[in-house]
């Protein structure tokens, strides 16, 4: 289905395409780092062969750069959409989550269904109406209306060394890690202490009298 994109305003952006525009966006965490097609596979759920051949639809349309073997990122243009995509999808997940009191395993997967409903006017609006949040519910910053994301300086979890404390700012979106993380009260602004690191990549973490292990 080809449908009205209402953030373009041309009738050329599958939901499909916005998705992968999205899933890039994110991977490079709003940067011009170029993805991997392994990583992107994993971040959508997909097979390899699936995203290279969405990867080449985009390519005709001078949304990304791509090589089969060296990966890809977001022309200048591709970018500008997949940022106001982000934030349309992030506006929708603290509309679900601050507004209607949705679970937070639930609202990554709801919003992905509203935001390509939201047009940039409404977006605008449900900011204003949000008070104009910094960040999406799982602590991602949300992209300014000119595209900007303002990340703290932080460090990743695996970088954190043996006894140090920490305090969490983001967290994965996909419901089986949240449902997890929840359930352990892991959450942005949790504190956790790094007990120790295990092999093959593993983190055995500490928040409050319950230590886990972690991996990527």
């Amino acid at each position: 289905m080809v449908w009205h994109s209402p953030h373009t305003g041309r009738k050329e952006m599958t939901p499909a395409e916005e998705e992968y525009l999205e899933a890039i966006f994110t991977c490079a965490d709003g940067s011009d780092q170029v993805i991997k097609i392994g990583k992107l596979a994993n971040q959508l759920h997909v097979k390899a062969p699936s995203v290279v051949q969405m990867l080449e639809k985009l390519k005709k349309k001078r949304l990304v750069y791509y090589e089969r073997h060296a990966g890809v990122k977001l022309t200048k243009k591709g970018r500008e959409i997949a940022a106001k995509i982000v934030r349309r999808h992030d506006l929708a997940e603290r509309l679900l989550a601050d507004v209607f009191g949705e679970e937070l395993p639930k609202v990554h997967d709801d919003a992905c269904k509203l935001e390509h409903a939201i047009d940039d006017e409404l977006a605008d609006k449900i900011e204003k109406t949000l008070g104009k949040p910094n960040t999406c519910p799982h602590g991602s910053p949300i992209p300014t209306t000119n595209g900007r994301v303002s990340r703290a300086n932080c460090t990743e979890l695996v970088d954190v060394g043996e006894g140090k404390e920490c305090t969490v700012t983001t967290i994965p979106e996909d419901r089986e890690a949240v449902q997890r993380l929840l359930s352990l009260n892991i959450l942005p602004k949790s504190k956790i202490k790094v007990v120790e690191k295990l092999p093959r990549g593993a983190i055995l973490v500490q928040c409050g009298d319950t230590q886990v292990a972690l991996s990527r």
